[in-house]
This record gives structure tokens, sequence and C-alpha cells, in this order.
């Protein structure tokens, strides 16, 4: 039967949603959105007709008009289709928007099909088309039309078919908006992602000349990507294209393309940016072993609208969501039905402002013959708020004709509203049926009573259920569950109102100046004086001014009520209004952890003893609520990511309650069920508060942003602006400079976010770590950084390598790096290589030598597979964006005029400053200035930033060496080319020759040009760093080194012009010295480079640390030389022994004999006596080290012998052989530091480097991550050598956690004691409360209850499971026995929700503990057991050896 005929059966339009996949529905109406949600168009394959239409009006549309050129082409039964609108194209008139409709086969969605062109199809396919069928492969065609002109727009994409989409221009990245006044068409199959990106005003320009538009490559821009490894991987692994088809589709969302992988039992999400290609985020989750692994459908993706959330399902009947900042799991809820069947999930989407999701679930349902069919159930769930019937459910099941619905056909980027379309054509709004709005927003189930507030005198009104009125004159004191709840009035008779929410009086509403408040008494059977009572709710806002809490509105029924109320809104003008519907849509955690902020303030106004307590109380009680949800995981993280409920608990100083929150523990691993945020939860008034300020810099906002979008409304745009707000740690932070004890909370936090990273291998914990590095130090809080660069995390995250593609060079590099070797990699999509003329020569040849090839692969494959096992592991900087500026850096690198004028200047002027401030630094930049020694650079990942920073700056200091050596070797030429003795040698006679006149004209030029340079480059480095910074032994022989020279040459000069008389022996004295002081600057810009930066370290470091002996030893010298000096300066002739000499002459005694030679010998001159002066004794006395003791055997003096010896035994004996030790202990230490100390020096020079401005630009910049790949035995060192500070942080804290366990066992008496005895005024007796309030039964499930429509007594109560919850019911299945009849687990049952660890805490670990021993005893009974076993082996074969 045809589709025309079904269609005429049908009497009318269904209103049903089911997932299809069947071929047949491929002639019904395509339906796109353009991607700002205004406009829709649909597309009817039989008559080729496009109709747009109003997001606002479904009913009448805009336009209509036909487009018959691919009538042909989408009448045959293996094409497919995909539609697509985009935004406005011509500014201001908004008139224009170009519709763009693929048709492909549906085998260009099969990977291997696409890799071979020979299609094959299905047995049905060749049934229906009949024998004479063309078996060619369908021409896939791309079409983009104008709506205005209806014409085409030919683009490069003609020949090319796929999923298209059109990307939304007004997206923003990073707070710039890469697409303004441009169209991007993404088309996706399974051969690569194919991008063209149009130009609107050239489009426009077009039309008004003609209406057939060719966009060349001059005019657009064409980008080719490859598949992401993993979606290639799950495509070669499908046989039926709609499968494939499916796939391809859902994993376009928005702007963005989605790729999921599940190996290891880890679910990894891969979300890259259609528009730059750049990996955006990457989120990961370790599933655990109990998960259904049943897989249904492809993986389905929803967006918020704000894009703060990522709700995501992999065919499974789980839901996880992400956090899209950071990449962090949310929560994960396992479906579970009544009988356990649901069939899958077949849709999600974000509803009602991102406040609640939709679900679409299909489940089998059994008659009464046994037959199953499946039927389809509706879920909304309420996310943020703690109502027990946050999730609602509704079936359609009896629907006469359901709508199709498929990934082909459903909406993507509906802003919310989940539309489809009829088989008729006909737009229908699902949100908008009475059934479907009765779950989103339901009625109140009970009657309603709207109390009538008179203000009066009355200070204390209170009211009944009926509504009736009566004040506390009339009423026992007895009657008031609680009395004085804002105890910090100065005034008693302050404002209250109470109302009573059930006929039993028991719950009470009591609304007063600055809290609203809900109490309820818990043991109903006894007296009202005797009964325990309990806070159930709370708001409280500090800022209220003078009028407080103004009631609006206030309508009650049993046990619950809504008020309207208004408060001053700070700083504008105008009072805010908030309505409170309790318990259906509030948030009880939210008010408590706000209520704990405002208690905690108000409780420093607050006067006497007793209205302390009283604070003192309303605080435990609330903290009682927030207790009661800390093992509500799933309701916990939401609240946490939505509401700033952790700014409200530091800002309270709540340590007790953040520790528990961040050591809660699930099944003996961390919760960590608090996650951190950078980005405020954008809410639908942010964009009328962003726009209240004042009217002059509202209209300048507006002024500005209008320049900036065009004609686009700036409401909608804004919710692309990410509203930056103060972290948890920068909260924390600031606290500490209120009160020195809350350095704790601090220290809880970093050391909770850096062990979360660790522990799961995911960085997305650290967002908020590197934004506080900055600010750790503005507080001079540089101790906590220390500490947490020792953290593992800093040295073993691992990286997810499939987006990097990292090439075989760069990994060879790292596997034999001696240290690390950083990757210049980029996570993004993989460009696909451009097909030129000697590409294909090359493929032309592969296909004629496929065997061979194919042998040499298989061989090559076998290779590299075999070497890969021994490849290094590939890690990553666990601190994003630690490079990136806060403020940025301005890129001038396209402005030719800028460019060519700084670069004519850096010819003659060094490079200016960009950074000056430590308010522009990076993360980096900071922790270099800021870290005096060099522990921290033994941390592999700063060792990995500044080796991936290094490669830039070193190419910028090896041009100052090149500087430095043209002034030394011009320097040698023009000293050598004057004489200033007026002597002629053959050096200078070749500088003097006419020829040679140009050789010394150009380095005479180039030697003042260097030696320019390199003095203003010193003094610019002397104004950029202070006098402090820049005093250091290589800046005093960089200047040296230049002044000297230069003034020697200055100085030769006015010899030779006779301005000056300057001796030769002078001249050539300072000459010898200047030309030692060049080179050893020669030899100390060595430190550039690794290995002998390490030995002049070690150099330096040696005189660093023996200088102070050293110094020690030279007063020691000084003694004996002064007492020589005064000893042999004066001393007589007679001590003085002169030595004589006899010469006879052998062969001739008549001519020489008896000559006697006598020396003559002057005591008073140094040449004869070195002790005659006071330096020249100094000299000869420190000489005695090396063991030079000349002229002392010339003296007759006892005292000379003496001091000698004394001297030999002090100076060489001892000080030298301490000197020696000295120099052995420094160099073992220099040695041992030395790597760290080159790290150290290497990172100031990057961070000198990069406060500098670069013309050229910087073409690796400041990436997100850095990654590395490093050498083992490095992370091995570095993790041995922190290991031990961590184990002490370990026993302290444990130490504390005893000293707290032990604080808590008297918490009950302490809350019984700060209960009041009464006044005879407005107070309450609070002794009869001795108990603690009730802990409201915390339930493993949420229950889905139904709305009451006709259809529901067809349908299973579905629950919806906490993922951490199911895996420890399945774990506690097997643990029953040592768990229930263990007497000892009875105390932990009567604990209250006050105190520190839950009783799922305690059970799990007494689980642990039981757990423990059994495998030890099974250890121990195994090893009993062999050993038994043996001793009978060896006894037997004793007894065989003696038979």
């Amino acid at each position: 039967m045809s589709k025309k005929h079904q269609k005429n059966e049908k009497p009318e339009d269904t209103y049903s949603i089911i997932s299809i996949t069947e071929k047949d529905s491929q002639f019904g109406c395509y339906v796109a959105i353009s991607p700002d949600g205004q406009q829709i168009a649909t597309f009817n394959p039989e008559n080729c007709q496009f109709t747009l239409y109003d997001i606002k009006d479904f009913s009448k549309p805009i336009s209509s008009f036909l487009y018959e050129e691919i009538e042909e082409l989408v009448h045959d039964k293996r094409c497919y289709c995909s539609l697509a609108i985009s935004n406005c194209v011509d500014g201001n008139a908004k008139s224009e928007r170009l519709i763009a409709i693929s048709c492909f086969d549906v085998s260009e969605m099969l990977y291997y099909q696409n890799e071979n062109p020979n299609q094959t199809y299905d047995e049905n396919i060749m049934l229906e088309l009949g024998e004479n069928v063309n078996l060619l492969q369908v021409q896939s065609q791309t079409r983009v039309i104008s709506t205005k002109f209806q014409s085409e727009v030919h683009t490069s994409l003609e020949s090319i078919g796929g999923v298209i989409r059109f990307l939304d221009s007004d997206a923003k990245i990073s707070e710039s908006q890469p697409l303004m006044n441009k169209t991007a068409i993404v088309v996706v199959n399974a051969s690569g992602i194919y991008k063209q990106t149009l130009d609107n005003d050239k489009i426009i320009m077009k039309q008004q000349f003609q209406k057939q538009i060719f966009f060349k490559s001059s005019i657009a821009r064409d980008e080719q990507f490859e598949l992401p490894q993993q979606l290639s991987i799950s495509l070669s692994r499908l046989d039926q294209g709609q499968t494939a088809l499916e796939l391809i589709h859902t994993s376009i969302i928005k702007n963005h393309f989605m790729v999921h992988s599940f190996k290891n039992q880890q679910q990894i999400i891969e979300m890259y940016s259609l528009i730059t290609g750049g990996l955006e985020m990457l989120f990961k989750r370790h599933e655990c072993l109990a998960a259904p692994n049943v897989i249904r459908g492809s993986p389905i993706f929803a967006i918020s609208q704000n894009e703060g959330i990522l709700a995501f399902c992999r065919g499974t009947i789980s839901i996880t969501l992400y956090l899209i900042e950071n990449g962090l799991e949310i929560t994960t809820k396992q479906l579970e039905g009544h009988k356990g069947r649901i069939y899958k999930i077949v849709a999600i989407e974000f509803i009602d402002n991102d406040s609640k999701l939709l679900i679409v679930l299909e489940e089998e349902t059994e008659n009464l013959l046994g037959e199953i069919s499946i039927q389809q159930v509706f879920v909304v769930w309420d996310l943020f708020t703690t109502f027990k019937d946050s999730i609602r459910q509704i079936d359609y099941s009896e629907a006469h004709e359901p709508l199709r619905m498929d990934a082909t056909h459903r909406l993507i980027n509906s802003h919310g509203n989940m539309l489809v379309v009829t088989d008729s054509g006909n737009i229908i709004s699902v949100l908008d049926h009475k059934d479907v709005d009765l779950i989103r927003n339901p009625p109140s189930l009970m009657r309603m009573t709207k109390i009538d507030i008179i203000m009066d005198h009355i200070f204390h009104a209170i009211y009944n259920l009926d509504g009736e009125r009566s004040d506390t004159s009339e009423l026992a004191k007895n009657q008031i569950i609680i009395r004085n709840i804002e105890p910090w009035h100065s005034k008693k008779h302050y404002f209250r109102l109470s109302v009573w929410l059930d006929s039993t009086k028991t719950t009470q509403l009591i609304i007063s100046h600055n809290t609203i408040q809900v109490w309820k008494y818990c043991n109903k059977d006894e007296q009202p004086d005797k009964r325990d009572r309990a806070l159930e709710y709370v708001w409280a806002s500090k800022n209220v001014g003078s009028t407080g809490l103004q009631i609006q509105e206030l309508k009650i029924g049993e046990r619950e009520f809504v008020l309207n109320f208004t408060k001053p809104a700070g700083k504008y003008p105008t009072p805010k209004s908030v309505t409170i519907h309790w318990p259906n849509n509030t948030n009880i955690l939210e008010g408590a952890c706000r209520a704990l902020y405002v208690f905690g303030e108000k409780k420093h106004i607050v006067t006497g003893h007793k209205n302390t307590n009283r604070v003192e109380y309303l605080i435990r009680c609330t903290q009682g609520l927030v207790r009661k949800y800390i093992s509500k995981y799933g309701i916990f993280r939401l609240t946490d990511i939505r509401y700033s409920i952790m700014k409200y608990l530091i800002k309270g100083h709540q340590e007790s309650l953040i520790k528990q929150i961040i050591n809660k523990k699930i099944n003996g691993k961390n919760s960590n069920i608090h996650i951190p945020r950078l980005y405020k939860w954008k809410r639908e008034d942010d964009d009328k508060l962003n726009f209240s300020m004042s009217r002059s810099s509202s209209k300048r906002s507006i002024e500005k942003l209008s320049e900036t979008l065009g004609s686009f409304e700036i409401v909608k745009t804004l919710p692309e602006l990410k509203l930056r707000s103060k972290s948890d740690l920068h909260n924390a932070i600031l606290c500490t400079q209120q009160r020195v004890d809350s350095t704790a909370i601090l220290k809880y936090l970093i050391d909770y976010y850096a062990d979360s990273a660790n522990e799961s291998n995911n960085d997305g914990w650290m967002f908020t770590v590197t934004k506080a590095i900055p600010l750790l130090y503005d507080y001079r809080l540089n101790g906590f950084v220390t500490n947490l660069f020792k953290k593992p995390c800093f040295g073993i995250t691992e990286a997810y390598t499939s987006p990097l593609h990292i090439n075989a060079d760069d990994q060879k590099k790292g596997n034999n790096a001696s240290i690390m070797h950083a990757l210049k990699v980029k996570p993004c999509l993989a460009s696909k290589p451009k097909i030129t003329l000697s590409e294909s020569i090359r493929s032309f040849f592969k296909k004629q030598f496929g065997r061979i090839k194919k042998t040499i692969i298989q061989r090559k494959s076998l290779m590299e597979i075999s070497a890969s096992y021994n490849d290094r592991k590939v890690y990553k900087v666990p601190l994003p964006d630690f490079t990136a500026y806060p403020k940025g850096l301005k890129d001038h690198s396209d402005n030719y005029l800028w460019f060519l004028f700084t670069l004519f200047r850096i010819i003659w002027w060094p490079r200016k400053n960009v950074i000056k401030e430590t308010s522009e630094m990076s993360p980096f930049l900071r922790v270099i200035y800021e870290e005096e020694t060099a522990e921290i650079y033994r941390t592999p990942t700063i060792i990995a930033v500044s080796a991936f920073k290094w490669s830039a700056a070193r190419r910028h200091f090896i041009r100052h060496i090149i500087v430095y050596l043209l002034y030394y070797i011009t320097y040698t030429i023009t000293v050598i080319s004057y004489s200033f003795t007026g002597e002629s040698t053959s050096v200078t006679n070749l500088f003097k020759t006419e020829s040679a006149g140009v050789i010394k004209t150009f380095s005479t030029f180039i030697y003042y040009y260097t030696g320019w340079y390199l003095i203003i480059t010193e003094i610019v480095q002397l104004r950029r760093e202070g006098w402090k910074r820049y005093i250091s032994i290589y800046n005093m022989f960089d200047i040296a080194s230049v002044i000297l020279p230069f003034a020697v040459i200055v100085a030769g000069v006015l010899s030779d012009l006779e301005v000056i008389n300057l001796e030769y022996s002078v001249y050539n004295t300072v000459l010898a010295f200047t030309v030692l002081v060049m080179w050893l600057e020669v030899l100390l810009l060595l430190r550039y480079f690794e290995g002998p930066g390490r030995f002049i370290y070690i150099i330096t470091s040696i005189m660093n640390t023996i200088w102070p002996f050293f110094a020690f030893m030279l007063i020691a010298i000084l003694a004996f030389a002064h007492s020589m000096f005064l000893l042999l300066n004066h001393a007589d002739e007679d001590s003085l022994q002169i030595p004589t000499y006899t010469i006879n002459d052998t062969s001739d005694s008549s001519l020489y004999s008896n000559i006697t030679i006598t020396q003559v010998i002057d005591k008073s001159s140094y040449l004869d006596n070195y002790y005659s002066h006071a330096l020249s004794s100094v000299a000869a006395v420190f000489f005695w080290t090396n063991g030079r003791w000349d002229q002392l055997d010339q003296w007759d003096n006892y005292s000379v012998i003496i001091i000698s010896i004394l001297g030999s035994i002090i100076l060489v004996l001892i000080f030298q052989n301490m000197l020696i030790a000295f120099m052995n202990g420094a160099f073992e230490t220099a040695n041992e530091e030395g790597r760290a100390a080159v790290q150290k020096y290497r990172a100031e020079l990057i961070a000198e480097y990069e406060t500098l401005e670069k013309p050229f630009g910087s073409r690796k910049g400041n990436p997100r991550y850095i990654y590395f790949i490093p050498n083992p035995d490095l992370i091995d060192t570095w993790l041995e050598e922190t290991k031990k500070d961590n184990e002490k942080q370990k026993s302290r804290l444990m130490s504390e956690n005893l000293f707290e366990l032990n604080d808590l066992n008297s918490s009950d008496e302490e809350e019984r004691d700060s209960h009041d005895d009464d006044d005879d005024d407005d107070d309450q007796d609070d002794s009869s409360h001795s108990k603690k309030y009730e802990h409201i039964q915390n339930d493993d499930s949420l229950d889905i209850e139904p709305i009451r429509t006709k259809y529901t007594n067809k349908i299973d109560k579905i629950k919806f499971i906490d993922e951490e919850i199911f895996e420890s019911k399945v774990t506690s299945k097997s643990n029953k026995k040592s768990l229930i009849n263990s007497k000892s687990l009875q105390p932990f049952k009567n604990k209250s929700s006050n105190e520190l660890f839950s009783d799922d805490d305690q059970l799990s670990k007494l689980q642990e503990k039981f757990n423990n021993m059994e495998n030890e005893f099974k250890e121990r009974f195994d090893s009993l057991e062999n050993n038994f076993r043996t001793l009978l082996t060896a006894l037997n074969n004793q007894n065989n050896q003696n038979n």
C-alpha cells in the first residue's frame, strides 16, 4: 500500500510519539528548525514542497514554494533526505534565510561501503525495485536554496550527501563571535565532515545582480575533517545503513559533534566544536559491574539551553547528567520498572528553562493472551527540587495512530520546545498538550485556602488551616511549636505570622522579618508540651532592610503552602519578587545552606546568653536538614551545580558539614558529591538583571552589543555569555582573611579536588584550582600552592590520546627522552588531506601493486603493534588553562602596518613588556614569579609546561647569545686594529691596509650597534624587574661584560687622539681583565642550555655554601699574617740566617779557588721578606694552604717555627680539610638539586620571554591542556619523594578525625543543654525538646508518581535509582548474612542525622572491615593448608624411601 493511500485512511492527525526506524518512514515530511529557534522549515518529498513557519504560530505558514529539480531523486526508495534552515543572512531585514536539503543513499552512512563503492542492497529493496532496477548507488546531492528568491545558492557541497546542519552564527566562543555575518553549512557522512562557510554580505550582494549564486574558493571557505576514530570504529561495526544514519544524526547537537565510546567499563564522550574543530570537553565515567549491558538503539544526547548540562543515554535504561563546563558527572539514574520491563529510552529533552528533563520511554506490556507489545511512557524529571514527587510520568498508549518520531525526524536545537510533524505536514508542540502540561506543572491535589492577612497592632498573628485568625494572648504557649525564631532582634515583639498547615496542628509555617520556617511535632501521641519538634524547611535572607519580607499573597492547604512576597533587591531599586511553593517546588537543601550563612552572620549581633543558645539551636537544626541530603547523592549534586550551596556553607564557616560532604563514602570509595563550578547557572531572570543597573550603563551596554551582534536580539545572545562567579575556592580564600581558623576549609577543598582528580584520572576537578592559584599568592597563602603541587595527580594524570593524533616521530622522541618530551598537539578533528596530482598518481600505483602493499602493511603493522607495547604513556597537565592569561593577549599579526612598525622598532630598541602587573599573568607565570625555591620545579607538571614553552623562548635567548658573540668578535677586531704602543705587527698591519677599510668600518658599526642593543636590554630589564630582582651574578656579568669593553675602546681612542695620557701597562692590565670578564660571560651564557646550566649551578651553589666558612678561614689567615708581619717586619739581624756558597774549580785550582758567594737579603723588601708588608704577608700566609712555605727557613727564630707549625695545623690540616668536606657536601646537594635548579632558571627565562611583545605572534599559543611523555623513572622518583609528605599529612588528618569523633560523643548532651528556659516574655521553653529532631527516612529510590489520567491504569510505576545505590544494592545482597545478623550494627541504627558520619558510612566501613578479615583468614587458612600438604608429602616420601 502506498503512503498516499495510508494517509487517506487516517481520519485526523494523531498525537503520540513513538520511536521508529522502519523504511516506510522515508516519505513522511521532514522538518527542521533554525539554530536561533525562530523559524521552522518542512519538506514534503511527495510534491517537493518547502514550507516555512514562524515559531510563534504553527497554524499559518510564512511562505511555501516548490522545488522540482530533485523530484526524481527523492522519489527513489533508496534515497534519504536531511533538511536544515539557517539564521537570517540579511541583517536588519530578517527576511532572508537559507534552506539546505541533502539527498543521499543510506549506504553512505556505512563505513565499509564508503571505502568500497560497490554498493549492495537488501533483498527486500531489490524485490520492490523490480527486475530492471539500476543497482548503481544513488547520486548524492546537496542543495542550498534562498527563501527570499527561491533560487539555488551553489556551493562546493553539491556532490556530497549526508546529515546536514546550519551552525548557529550567533554562538560565542571565548567572548568572540567567529561566525558573525557568516553562514556555516556542515554535511556529515561516513567518509568525514564537510564544512563550508559563506559570507552573508556577498550572498546579498550577489542576489542584487543575479539569482544564481556560485561560491568559489576565494569567496567561501571549505574545510574537511576526518571522523573521530571512535565513531569510525562504531560505524565499521554496523551493517545497516539506517542504524548508521541514526548514529550520525544523534551525534550532531547544536554546534557540537558528540562521539561516544565504551571500553573496559570506561564511558568516554568527546564533544567537538563544529565551528573551530577543536575538542571542547571530554566526559568520563566509570560504570559499575552491576550496570546492565543491553544496548538498544543509538546513543542519545541532549544539551540544556544554557549549555550547562549534558544528558546522555548510551542505549541502556540509565541516564547520566554531566556538567559541561568541566566534564564531571553530576548523577546517573538507573530506570527500573515495577516488573523490570522497560525496553529502552527513546528521547530526552531539557524543558522549562532547563529546570526539567522530559524523557520518553518504551515499555513492554503483556496482555492476557501472552502477546507482548511496546507502549510509550512520558516522564518529567524535575531536576532541582527536593520534592518527593519530583519525577512524574504519563502514558499515551491508547492513542489511535501514533506519530512517528525517529532520530532523523526529531527536531534538534528546539530551544526547549519538543516539536513534531504529523504525516499530513502539521507541526505540533508536544509540551502544549494538556496531559503533558499536567506532568510539567502538576496542580495541587489539595484544596488551597487564601489567607486574608491583616496588618495591625498584633505582632504575632496565628491562622489555622481554615484561615481563621487568633493571636498569642488567646492561646496557650505550648500550642505554638516555636516562638522566638529570630532571636537576634533587639525588640521582643517583632513581626511574626504563624499558620497551621494541617488539621491536627502538628505542622506550622512561621513567617517573620528575615526567615520563613516550617516546623512540625514528631511524636503525635504525647502531650503538646512533651513533643519533640523538627525543622522541615527554612528560607532566610540577610539584607531585608527595616521593612523585612513583604507578604503579597499566601495560600495554604494540607501540608502545603504557596507564598508570594517581595524583598529588597540590594543595589537595585525595584524589590525582588519571590514565590515559594512548599513542598512541590522548593529545594530544602538550598534553603538550609542559605539559612546557615544568615544565622552565622546574625549570631555576631545577638546579645545575651539565651539568645546566643537559641541561634545555635537553629543552626544545629538547619545542619540536620543538610545532613539528611548528603546521602541523597543525585539531589545533592544537582542542587550543588544549580545553587551556590557550598558558598553559603563556606561563608557560614560550617567546617564540620564541609568535611562530612567531601569525606562522604559510597561503597568504601569517595562519593565526590560536591562538584566545583566556575560559572553561575544561567536563569531566565538574569537577562533582566543584566540590564537593570542604570539607564546610562544599560544603554551603553545595549549599543555596544548591538554594534557587535548586528540586528539580532540582545536577549537571545545573552545565554551564550556565561556569567563567571566566585568559585568555592575563591570564597574559601576570602574567608581566610576574615577568620584565621578558616584555612582548614581551604585545605579540605584543595585536597578534595586534587585527590578526586587523581582517583578518577579526570582533570575536570581542577578548573577552579587553576583560577585559585593567583588568588593564593595574592593573599599570601603560598604554602597551599607548594603543598598542592605535591599531589600525585600532577604526575600521573593519563591523557586520552584518541583526539590528539600523535605522530610516530613525537612518540619516538618521547620514548627516548631522558627527562620528558612535551607534545605539540591539539585535541581536535583531524583535517582531511587535500587530493593533489601527486597523491592521485600515488593512488594509481597503490591499486596496481595492491597485493604487495598489503603484505608490506601487514608486516609493518605487526612491527608497529609489537613496538606500541613498549611506547611510553602520554600524560597531561591536570590544570586546564594553566598558561592562559586572564585578560588575554592582543594579536596584531594581521595588522601589517603595526607589524612593520614594531619590527623596525625592535631592531633598534628591545621588545617592550606587554604584561606589567601580576594580575595580568597566567597562573604558570605567577608560580614562577612567586616561588623562590626550586622544590616545586621537581613536579612533572611544571617540567612539562616549561618544556612546552621553552622551544619558543630558547630561540629568543639564542639570538641574545649570537648578538653577544658578534659584540665580542667585533670588539676583538676593533682592539687589534689599533696599536696604542706605536708598534706594528702583522695583525695590526692587516687592518691598516686600505683594502681592510670596509671590514674595519663594518666591524666598528656592528660593535657599536650590538653594544648599544645589549646595554639598552639590560636597562630595560632593570626597569622591568627592579633592583631587588635584578641583582644577581648573571646580570652583573651581563652588564659588566658590555660596559668594560666599551670603556676600554673609548679609553684607547682618546689615547690615540692624545686627549688622555694612558700608560700601556695600565691599559694592558685593564684589557686583560676585560677579556677575562668577557670570556666568563661567554661561559655563563651557556646557562641557557641544560647541561652547562647544571654545571654552572653546581659551581655557584658550592660558592654560596662555602663562602661563610671561607670568610671565617680568611679571618684566621689575617690573624696569622698580622702576627708574622709584626714578628718579621722589625726582626733582629741576628735571627736572619744568610746562606753562603763556596765555588771550587777542580780543573784548575789556581785559576778560581776559594770563591765564596754571600746572599744579600734586604729584610725591608717584600722580594726578600714577604712579611715586610701587610698585603704580601697576607698573600704569603694564604699560600701556606697550597704548601708554599718560602723564606721561613731563613729565620732562626723559635717564634717563627711555632707560628708556622700552628698555621700548618690550623690552616692546612683543619681548615683546608674542612673546606674540602664542605665542598663535597655542597656538591652532593647541588648535584641532587641541579636538575630542579636548572628547571627553575629555565622557567624564569620563560617568564621573562612571555612578558615581552611578540610581533610574529605565538604559533603554539596557550592551549587549555599540555600533553607530555615523561621518563617513567622521573615519575617514580617524584612519587617516592612526595609519598612521605602525603603520609605525614594523612596521619595528621587521622588524628584530627579521631579528635572530632570523640567530641561528637557528647553532642547530644550539648544539644540538650542548649535549650533554654522560657521567660515571662515571648519565649518558649526548649527543654522539652531534649531529643534531636526526627531524621526523615532516606529512600534509596525515587518513585515516579503517575498523574491521574484515563491511561494510567495500564502502566507500571517506574523508579529512578541512583547508580551508586544500585551498585550498593547488588553488593549488599552478597554480604547480607554478615551484616544483618551482626548485633554490633544496632547502635548505629539509632544514631541521629546530626552526627558526622551517616549510617551508610558506618555500614560500609564495617562491611569493608569484615571483608578484609575474611580475606585475611582465607589467605592464612590456604597457607596453612598448603604447608600441611607439603608436610604430608614429605612424610610420604620419607616412608617410601624407608620401604
